[in-house]
Order: structure tokens, then C-alpha cells, then sequence
């Protein structure tokens, strides 16, 4: 089955070694010349596809030349900082920890002299060790997943910085071509795939088992087929995830985030060790007695959830609506983009209108009707795009390079750049199939051993 109606695709996604002078443009016609901007991150297509379509946004949709640098530790370790006018450290990277972004590296993003900005997500971890590192950095741009009074509580109290509000992830286009499989022919009715996150998360958490495992009790009663779980061993990811969506009639969904924000790391600490401490495990995990959440929220962070709100649309709604599948989902915000019963269906945190929504789900009309709704309003919108995004990138790294010194650079250098630290992009990492287990241990072995350099100079060579 296929589209009638033609959608444009997103433009070819380039790598360090397309055409060696592609980067640089004629500017002798009065036209600003593009900024060379360089992206540090962790780019892992075997993992999360949502964390490679944001990275590849940057070399898809910008106006400027970009140039993608996929490391950990001392990331900045021959390279000079000097050839580019920004940089740019992506959320896969903690600046806060040294483990992503080593001390040589910070001393050195501190000492440029260009435009510097970082996005980060997850921002209720590390809080204080994140505004310290963005203060001795230097840096000049959060790109924040808080909305502006939020964000004017947590990063207003360092000097200089200016922080914008972006999504945790945007429409993924490339699954917009997938064609639909009709509602008859999908294997599952309500599919899911949680995570277990520890306490100090808080109710929204919590929600993010709670939903499943109410559901998945509830579902029988009322002929409902379901596929939810939510171990780590469930998860599924690249070309595995995409097949499961697309066989599924809805999927469930909470709002992403989590309820305590842990400026210096305490609650955590307390709440951790806490509960590991007093667990008393047993052979067959079921009988396990693990201290209650009641327990652990009084003991450690009673009072402090709901004082900042983080809570938003997760990147899973995008993807379950642009492969038109019904999402099932708790009341919330959501970015203030969902409309219920228009584009979802909400489910009580109660789980009381479980006969409602289940009547939804048997009428495949009504669900067509919602799938429809949402797939035309939200994932052909062009607001929803990362490449309205990267506009808004575009806007405020221009801004803030505003004054500074040029980059120093010329093709023999970008090709030099390009060759020691080269980027292949994954055109659609939703269609990445995960490396077999072996190989999975295989490269944590390499990196644990520090063999990364070797094991990429010995694939060069093939």
C-alpha cells in the first residue's frame, strides 16, 4: 500500500567526506558568510534513533557548515577550536561530567573566544555541577527544554547566559513515508515499552511503569490484546522499534520528565543507596521486598516534587503519530500541541474511563478518525519539523557570534578536520538494525580498554 499524496523528503544528509569544498561558499556577493560551527556529541545509531535525528538535523537544515564531532572525554584533544566560530556541545555529551567532556576539554571550550552553546535535557540531574561547568566555560546559549520563567529560575543565576526553549525531539520525518498497515492487519492492539526510573523521579516517574502495568491488568477484561513491558530486556530500538509501532493499533504515553529536580545530587545519593541497602532480594525476582516509593518520597524529597515543571512531550508521541499509530496517553500539556480526543486518546491516571477508552479502540473508524487528526495536523506540520528547529539554532548561534572573532580556517584545514575525525552519518537510524549481542560486548570491551583510536584507524584500513 502506498501514499497517493507525494510529500517532499528531507534533503541528502552529508558526510565529512562529501565533496571536500561543498563546506565553503562564494560570499563575494554580499551574502553573510556561514558560520563554522562545530558539533560535539556522542553519535551511536545503535542506540536511541531520536538522539541521531536531532545530531543529524544540524548537518540536514542548517545554513551554516557544520561539522560533527562524535567523542567522549577529551573531546577536544587535536582539534583546534580556533578554525571554527562557535561550538556547540549536544545533550548526548554531560558537561557537567568529566567522564563525557574531560578537563583539558572544558579548559579549552573556556579559553575560545567564539560563541559557545550547549543543549541539554534530563536538566532535573547534576543541576549545580552543570551551572558551575557552564560558568567556568564560559558558555553563552542553553538550549533548554524549560520554559522561560523555568529556565529563569534555574539558569539565570549564571552571568551572561541566555537560554532558549526547544522540544526534547521533533517529528521525524523519514518515518512519515512509512505507509500505514490497516488496523486489521496490525498483530497488537496496545503496545508499550517502559522504564523502570529510580524514586527520586518522583509521580512522573512513576507514571512512566504505572501506565502499563494498570493497562496490561485491566486489558482482558475487556478483550483488549497487548504487548507491554517494561524491563530494560523489552526495549527495542532502530528498525526492531519501528516494526513494533507500526503493529500496534495505539500505543500508550505519559508526558516526559520527572517531578524532583536534584540541584547537588543528595536525593539521589539517599534515595539510592537507601533503598539498596534495606532490599532484601530473593532468587526468584517477584519476591523480592524492595522499600516502598511512599517510604523512600518521606524519608528523602517529601515536598520537593511539582516546584519546577519540566514536564513535556516525548519524541515517542512524534514517532508513534508521524507511523499513524493511536496514542493512548495520560491528560497532561504535552508542549501545548495534542488536543484530546483529537489527536489522542486520554486515558484517567486512574485508569477509570478504561471501558471508554476501550469502546475507542474497537471502532476502527473512530480510531482511523484520530490517527488521521494527528497525523496531518501535528506530523506534516511543519512546526513540528526539525528544521523549524534548526531555523531557531540557526537565529540565536548568528546572534550570539555577534562581535566575536572569525574562525581562522581554509579548505586545506577543514580537509585536515574531516580526515582525523570523520562523520558518517545514518540517513534513517530508524531503520538501523542493533548489532547482534556479541558485538554489543565487543565494543564495550574496546571502549573500556580505551581501544577506540585503534579499532578506527583499523577500520579505515579496510
Amino acid at each position: 500500500m502506498k501514499d497517493t499524496h507525494d510529500r517532499p523528503r528531507p534533503p541528502p544528509l552529508p558526510g565529512h567526506d562529501a565533496s571536500p569544498d561543498a563546506g565553503f561558499r562564494d560570499s563575494s556577493r554580499g551574502e553573510p558568510r556561514p558560520l563554522r560551527i562545530l558539533l560535539a556529541c556522542n553519535y551511536d545509531p545503535a542506540n536511541a534513533a531520536t538522539v541521531c535525528d536531532h545530531i543529524n538535523a544540524f548537518v540536514r537544515y542548517s545554513r551554516h557548515e557544520v561539522r560533527v564531532l562524535s567523542k567522549v572525554g577529551e573531546i577536544f584533544d587535536g582539534v583546534k577550536l580556533s578554525t571554527f566560530d562557535a561550538v556547540v556541545i549536544h545533550y548526548s555529551l554531560f558537561l557537567a561530567m568529566e567522564s563525557f567532556v574531560g578537563p583539558r576539554s572544558r579548559r579549552a571550550l573556556a579559553a575560545f573566544q567564539g560563541a559557545k552553546a550547549v543543549f541539554i535535557q534530563d536538566e532535573y540531574r547534576f543541576v549545580n555541577a552543570t551551572l558551575e561547568a557552564l560558568e567556568a566555560c564560559g558558555v553563552d546559549l542553553v538550549f533548554t527544554c524549560l520554559a522561560p520563567a523555568e529556565a529563569e529560575r534555574i539558569y539565570g543565576r549564571v552571568s551572561g547566559l541566555r537560554t532558549q526553549q526547544v522540544l526534547t525531539g521533533y517529528v521525524p520525518h523519514r518515518l512519515t513515508h512509512y505507509p500505514p498497515l490497516p488496523l486489521s492487519a496490525r498483530k497488537t492492539m496496545v503496545g508499550y515499552r517502559g522504564r523502570t526510573y529510580p524514586a527520586w523521579h518522583g509521580e512522573q516517574g512513576r507514571e512512566k511503569v504505572r501506565i502499563g502495568k494498570l493497562f496490561r491488568r485491566d486489558a482482558p477484561r475487556f478483550g483488549v490484546s497487548t504487548d507491554i513491558a517494561w524491563s530494560e530486556r523489552s526495549r527495542l530500538y532502530g528498525r526492531d522499534w519501528v516494526k513494533f509501532i507500526r503493529n500496534c493499533q495505539a500505543v500508550l504515553a505519559v508526558e516526559s520528565g520527572a517531578s524532583v529536580f536534584d540541584f547537588d545530587g543528595d536525593v539521589a545519593a539517599r534515595t539510592e543507596s537507601f533503598a539498596a541497602l534495606v532490599e532484601r532480594p530473593h532468587p526468584i525476582p517477584a519476591l523480592s521486598k524492595k522499600p516502598s516509593y511512599e517510604m523512600l518520597r518521606d524519608r528523602f524529597f517529601a515536598g520537593r516534587e511539582d516546584q519546577i515543571d519540566i514536564a513535556q512531550i516525548s519524541p515517542r508521541v512524534f514517532e508513534a503519530i508521524a507511523l499513524r499509530t493511536l496514542v493512548v496517553a495520560y491528560p497532561g500539556r504535552y508542549s501545548g500541541i495534542l488536543e484530546p480526543w483529537r489527536h489522542y486518546v486520554p486515558l484517567d491516571k486512574d485508569h477509570g474511563n478504561m471501558a471508554e477508552v476501550a469502546a475507542v479502540l474497537r471502532d476502527p473508524e473512530r480510531v482511523a478518525e484520530i490517527i488521521t487528526n494527528a497525523y496531518a495536523e501535528i506530523a506534516l506540520n511543519p512546526a513540528y519539523g526539525y528544521g523549524t528547529m534548526i531555523d531557531l539554532f540557526d537565529a540565536r548561534i548568528t546572534e550570539a557570534t555577534a562581535g566575536r572573532p572569525g574562525a581562522v580556517t581554509d579548505d586545506r584545514t577543514d580537509a585536515k578536520f574531516r580526515k582525523a575525525f570523520p562523520f558518517r552519518p545514518v540517513d534513517n537510524p530508524h531503520d538501523v538494525q542493533r548489532p547482534h549481542l556479541i558485538r554489543r560486548l565487543a565494543g564495550v570491551a574496546v571502549r573500556r580498554l580505551g581501544l577506540g583510536d585503534l579499532a578506527r584507524r583499523l577500520r579505515r584500513r579496510r
